[in-house]
């Protein structure tokens, strides 16, 4: 339940619940069944009742669960274009799918959703063969209370980080560490100092043993750096709240 201000909960891997200070609930790529760090007893509370769904790219560790809970849920989605025409080809409705295109923004459960680049890949298999969905995107997220979270997508470190940072004053950016399948904690720490949000949530790693990074090493990059960014380091189930520092 909505606290009064923006809320963000990490449910493992690149999967986010954000609910909105007059209780709405929109979630960003759903990777349930499978996910190891997906924590079990925030299945029915998911399910419970959504309000929008938000995609950044094509990949299964981002959409496996996706056509299943738009189904369920009935609630709008949020994605490039080409994911959106595919959503549509496996039974979404029409209705549901928002598809749109980088530099876009649209109203979402009460949310302006700005797409913005992100230097990645997005594809998923079936039937043998590689199905493209468009281009990888972040999110700039503009909440209600005044909180303004840059969600980078799957990404390396970009220049066009200190544009959106110059445009939108972030106040968290949420971001991979991972390494391997994206930036790790050197690469984000550069992406920080060009984005200037005074949080950051680090997210994409320790899924898997390959997913090397952590927010201690974030912590020193940016001590190398000078930066005084404050590194919160929630735990797959746990949530941050804008206000609470």
């Amino acid at each position: 339940m909505s606290n009064g201000s923006t809320t963000v909960t990490w449910l493992g891997h690149g999967t986010f619940l954000f609910e909105t200070p007059e209780g709405k609930r929109l979630l960003l790529d759903p990777w349930i069944d499978g996910n190891p760090s997906f924590p079990a007893e925030w299945r029915e509370r998911v399910m419970g009742g959504l309000d929008g769904i938000l995609v950044t790219h094509g990949h299964f560790d981002h959409i496996h669960d996706l056509v299943s809970v738009a189904q369920a849920t009935g609630a709008s989605v949020a994605c490039i274009m080409e994911l959106g025409i595919w959503l549509t080809l496996k039974g979404v409705a029409e209705s549901q799918v928002m598809g749109y295109n980088k530099g876009g923004t649209i109203e979402i459960g009460g949310v302006r959703a700005t797409l913005t680049d992100a230097r990645h890949s997005s594809g998923f298999v079936e039937n043998g063969q590689i199905v493209y969905m468009g281009e990888p995107c972040g999110f700039v997220l503009q909440f209600s209370d005044g909180c303004t979270i840059y969600h980078t997508g799957d990404t390396a470190v970009h220049s066009d980080m200190a544009l959106i940072g110059e445009i939108y004053r972030p106040d968290v950016a949420i971001l991979p560490i991972g390494d391997f399948f994206t930036m790790g904690p050197l690469q984000a720490a550069h992406a920080l100092r060009l984005i200037g949000a005074p949080v950051a949530i680090p997210e994409h790693y320790a899924t898997f043993p390959l997913l090397h990074g952590s927010p201690d090493q974030l912590r020193s990059e940016l001590a190398r750096l000078n930066l005084g960014t404050e590194v919160v380091g929630i735990k797959p189930g746990e949530s941050w709240s804008f206000g609470a520092r």
